[in-house]
């Protein structure tokens, strides 16, 4: 896919969306071989920072994996991640240790450990 986006989460993208191989603004088709040139580029002025990209790339997957392995604590939601075990969760944070069932997301009980333990 060539259609990158400048992601503006955390304050730190800008939201313009361009070309992965020409670094032009995003367009359906070919490239022009003029925009493709690196004299073009430093023309206008900006640079891709490989590094910088690949390393953008490897913290978006890690936080594609943790959306995915992970639930947030309901009382101060950090993302714990459950790796076996039972139901009973508590929060690793040590300002909260919030005790909650990974199942239904509520506080701890008594109807969670008989219902679902082992779920």
């Amino acid at each position: 896919m060539r259609k990158i986006v400048c992601e503006p989460s955390n304050g730190l993208g800008c939201g313009f969306v361009f070309c992965r191989e020409c670094r032009e603004e995003y367009h359906d088709g070919d490239c022009s071989t003029l925009h493709s040139t690196p004299e073009a580029i430093a023309q206008k002025g900006y640079m891709v920072d490989e590094y910088a990209a690949m390393k953008a790339r490897w913290e978006e997957a890690s936080r594609e994996t943790i959306k995915k392995t992970t639930k947030p604590c309901p009382s101060c939601h950090v993302p714990v991640e459950k790796n076996g075990g039972c139901m009973h969760m508590k929060c690793p944070q040590a300002q909260c240790r919030f005790e909650w069932c990974w199942n239904c997301g509520l506080e701890w009980n008594r109807t969670c450990m008989g219902d679902h333990w082992f779920d």
